[in-house]
């Protein structure tokens, strides 16, 4: 026998096999289908009675759909122009905010410099009353305490009591 009659037998041996093969797995299949099939015809009345109920309450919702279409349009607008008008007043709210903060800062700045030439004015003026009445009347009550002095010397020959040396008690004072 040739090698090509001998292939050719192989391969319609292996052929023979897997249609086999092919066929055991299909009755398997058929089984499990049926078995599958079995379990499935309880529930088929329940799938039925749900179809039926299915269209109106399809209907139903579209008449929702249909009603709240427009409620939803509305709240959107609406929700959008808030938005924009939350969005304008919070620029208002920062531009209030930048041009306060702006002012005030001027409004220091100013404090500040009124501040520093009332304190020049004032330095300028208590040195210039301390030059003009106070040194004056220091002069005038030295001259005076002067006078004095030498007025009680003179009529009384004994020293004044600003300048005499206070009595031995002094010490004893400074240790109580």
């Amino acid at each position: 026998m040739p090698t090509t009659d001998i292939l050719l037998i192989v391969f319609i041996a292996l052929a023979a096999v897997a249609l086999l093969g092919q066929w055991i797995a299909l009755l398997v299949m058929s089984r499990k289908v049926g078995a599958l099939a079995d379990r499935i015809a309880p529930l088929l009345p329940q799938v039925e009675a749900s179809a039926r109920m299915l269209p109106p309450l399809v209907l139903e919702v579209q008449a929702m759909v249909v009603e709240t279409r427009p409620k939803l349009q509305a709240v959107a607008a609406n929700v959008a122009e808030i938005t924009v008008l939350a969005r304008d007043q919070v620029r208002r709210a920062d531009a209030l905010a930048t041009d306060l903060g702006e002012r005030l800062e001027l409004q220091m700045v100013r404090v500040d410099e009124a501040l520093t030439t009332a304190l020049a004015n004032f330095e300028q003026i208590s040195t210039t009353f301390r030059q003009t009445v106070l040194r004056p009347v220091q002069d005038v009550n030295a001259i005076v305490q002067g006078v004095r002095t030498g007025l009680d010397f003179f009529f009384r020959h004994r020293p004044s009591p600003a300048l005499a040396p206070r009595a031995v008690y002094q010490d004893e004072e400074m240790f109580i």
